[in-house]
């Protein structure tokens, strides 16, 4: 967080999903993940500014288009405002503007690292000193990736609904291109399209390959249970990853329930390489990363 004259400026990362396995459905009709997500340098920029009264004001502060960015209670930035003045009773306004970079309906926690960003921001700007334990609390509360943006670690194994947080370390820097076709998923479509196997595959030897820093050997095991339903939703997924592949010799992966997708790479000159490559793929929105 930096201060600059009146606002409170907060950068909100994206996650990539470098590991997704549905492992079942639960009663309350979320379904049980083994994810691993990563943070990338992709992000959105937040201001805040208190205000006088309860009203939470939210403008858009970039080129997206006004659809794409709700301004009603549907907005998380919004809801996580909300959901602190109802946890702690405290009824100050505030205004958000935001510059968002992270498109939307992509898979990448766009909405949902600004609903953490928001978190982290109103705590520090009400005064309200909210323990680490409460913010996670609240953050469960409003989505699944939520709580690992909110943690600010580098990688994660999710479970749960994608709540439950544990640390992963990495031994090298990742660096890659994040490729998104101009239409979006809806994740409620993804999910309805699902169909999963009764053998059901691990996250652990992805974590272990991070871990011993073998991008070529994490490359082989970048895996998403949702990206066929994924590619039957939106046609433009399976155009990206088969062009793709042919344009930079490796497989590209879906993000969460997309339509982003993602390759990764062993150093940043081969990733801005494949980067400028992947730039002649018509119809989309294409951007270099790091984790």
């Amino acid at each position: 967080m930096t201060r600059i004259g009146s606002e409170l400026v907060v950068r909100s990362p994206a996650k990539i999903n470098l590991f997704l396995e549905v492992t079942g459905k639960r009663n309350d009709g979320y379904h049980e993940l083994d994810t691993v997500m990563a943070r990338v340098s992709l992000s959105d920029v937040l201001y805040f500014r208190t205000r006088s009264g309860k009203h939470i004001d939210v403008a858009n502060a970039s080129d997206v288009s006004p659809l794409d960015f709700p301004h009603d209670e549907t907005n998380l930035i919004v809801r996580a405002a909300r959901a602190l003045q109802a946890y702690t009773g405290y009824f100050k306004g505030v205004s958000v503007r935001v510059r968002k970079r992270i498109p939307a309906q992509a898979g990448l926690g766009g909405g949902s690292g600004n609903a953490a960003a928001t978190l982290t921001a109103l705590s520090h700007l009400w005064g309200l000193d909210l323990s680490a334990a409460e913010l996670e609390r609240i953050a469960a509360g409003l989505g699944s990736d939520v709580n690992f943006l909110l943690s600010g670690c580098r990688a994660a194994i999710c479970t749960g609904r994608g709540e439950q947080v544990n640390p992963v370390p990495i031994g090298m820097p990742l660096y890659g291109t994040i490729v998104k076709p101009i239409p979006g998923n809806s994740t409620a479509s993804v999910f309805a399209g699902l169909s999963c196997p009764e053998t059901l595959k691990d996250s652990a030897l992805l974590v272990s390959a991070l871990r011993r820093a073998s991008v070529c050997s994490a490359q082989r095991l970048f895996f998403n249970r949702l990206q066929q339903a994924g590619t039957c939703v939106n046609t433009e997924i399976l155009r990206i990853l088969t062009a793709g592949r042919q344009l930079v010799g490796v497989p590209g992966v879906m993000s969460g329930s997309g339509s982003a997708c993602f390759w990764i790479f062993r150093t940043h000159a081969v990733a801005r390489r494949a980067t400028a490559r992947l730039a002649s793929l018509t119809g989309t929105f294409v951007r270099q990363f790091h984790v």
